[in-house]
C-alpha cells in the first residue's frame, strides 16, 4: 500500500524542483489528455432531425422566391414616379438589392441562420438567378402576367439562345 501523504509530498518536491513527471500510481491531467486523445470517445456528428432537413428545403425555396419577389418588387417600385433618377438607373443591381433585402428578412423570419440553411438559401438564389430564363420559358403565360412584356421577351430570347459547341 502506498502512503498517500508521502507520495504527495514527493510529488510537490519534484514539482518545486522543476521535475514535473507524474508518480506511477497517480494519473495526472496530461496523462489523461493523452489517453483521451488516443483512445477516448470521439465526438459524434449530430444527426439532422426531420425538421432541420425540412428547413433546408424551406431555405432553398426562400432563396428562389427572394430572387423572384425581388425582381417583382423592383419592377413595381420602378413604376412609381418621382423617385430619384439613380433608382431607375439601378436596373439589375436594384433587383439584386431587393432580393438581398428579402432574403435577409426571410432569414430572420424562418430562422435560417445555420450553415446548412444559409448554404441552401444561397443555392436557391443562385439557381433562380441563373435559371430564371428556363423557368420563364417553361411557364410563359404565368411570367407574362407577373412581369412586364419587355422583360418576358428578354427572358424568352435569353433562353432561346443556346451556347455553340
Amino acid at each position: 500500500m502506498v502512503d498517500q501523504k508521502a507520495a504527495f509530498a514527493e510529488r510537490l518536491k519534484r514539482i518545486s524542483a522543476g521535475q514535473q513527471f507524474e508518480h506511477a500510481d497517480v494519473v495526472g491531467h496530461q496523462t489523461q489528455k493523452a489517453y483521451n486523445r488516443k483512445f477516448g470517445d470521439k465526438a459524434k456528428k449530430p444527426r439532422r432531425s426531420l425538421l432541420d432537413r425540412f428547413m433546408v428545403l424551406v431555405a432553398f425555396l426562400c432563396g428562389a422566391s427572394a430572387v423572384l419577389l425581388g425582381r417583382l418588387a423592383y419592377f413595381q417600385m420602378s413604376k412609381i414616379t418621382g423617385l430619384p433618377q439613380a433608382f431607375y438607373d439601378l436596373q439589375g443591381r436594384g433587383m439584386a438589392l431587393c432580393a438581398l433585402i428579402l432574403a435577409m428578412v426571410l432569414i430572420v423570419i424562418f430562422h435560417l441562420s445555420t450553415r446548412a440553411r444559409l448554404q441552401s438559401l444561397a443555392l436557391g438564389c443562385l439557381l433562380m438567378h441563373f435559371g430564371e430564363a428556363a423557368v420563364a420559358s417553361s411557364e410563359p403565360q404565368l411570367y407574362s402576367q407577373i412581369f412586364p412584356p419587355d422583360y418576358v421577351r428578354a427572358m424568352a430570347t435569353q433562353s432561346a439562345v443556346q451556347p455553340s459547341s
